[in-house]
């Protein structure tokens, strides 16, 4: 009797042992792939052993990336007039951090260019009559993936102000009526678009009183420094 109490005694400290070893090394296990799930994400989850229950704990990460664009311009209004759609191209600096969302910060450098309009050239005999804008400022994105929610895209709000300076190629070398060769001007900037993956389509109104336009841009982000 005493013998078998003995052997069942140590069975159970044996079964004892394995199973607690087991359970720790599911925890860990368990833990591990929490971290790995979620390495790149804003929050990463651990395990507190002491009371065996998970909580999740912030981790504030952010970079720097740039972000190149490409589009088209189309003037409004008074320069609508005078100048067909054109070409745009630039680039931003964006920063963005955790503890800044949903605001992304940036600095941009955007040029186009715009073609005279035939009806406005040929009344003014002129061969040509390009409108180039060169422009560079601050930028401020806003997030609105809390407000509005989709599972295939982020909607994203973009506002700027810009320093711009317009000049215009005048061929043949004459003066054009209340048409100036170069000028110097703030534009504010408002737009609306939505990230698929490493881009983003957009659509955005520049007021820039006589050079307002609508611009419809692709733009594609690059990480130059992860923190």
């Amino acid at each position: 009797m005493k013998t078998g109490i003995f052997f069942t005694v140590i069975f159970l400290l044996f079964f004892s042992t394995s199973y607690s070893q087991d359970i720790s090394s599911l925890k860990l296990n368990n833990k591990k792939l929490r971290y790995d799930f979620l390495n790149d994400r804003l929050f990463k989850d651990t395990i507190d052993n002491k009371f065996g229950k998970s909580k999740v704990q912030k981790a504030n990460i952010g970079g720097i990336f740039i972000s190149p664009m490409a589009g088209v311009s189309f003037p409004l209004g008074a320069f609508g007039d005078i100048s067909n759609s054109g070409i745009q191209f630039g680039a931003k600096i964006e920063i963005a951090y955790s503890r800044l969302y949903p605001f992304v910060f940036g600095f941009v450098y955007e040029s186009q260019k715009n073609p005279g309009n035939a009806d406005f050239t040929t009344v003014n005999f002129l061969t040509q009559f390009d409108t180039k804008i060169t422009s560079i400022g601050g930028s401020l994105d806003i997030i609105l993936n809390k407000y509005l929610k989709s599972n295939f895209t982020t909607p994203i709000l973009t506002l700027e102000i810009k320093y711009a300076k317009v000049v215009r190629d005048i061929s043949p070398v004459t003066s054009v009526p209340e048409i100036l060769r170069d000028e110097s001007l703030l534009t504010y900037t408002a737009g609306l678009g939505f990230t698929i993956y490493v881009f983003d389509l957009s659509g955005k109104y520049t007021y820039a009183k006589d050079y307002t336009n609508l611009s419809f841009q692709i733009r594609f982000h690059f990480p130059i420094i992860k923190f």
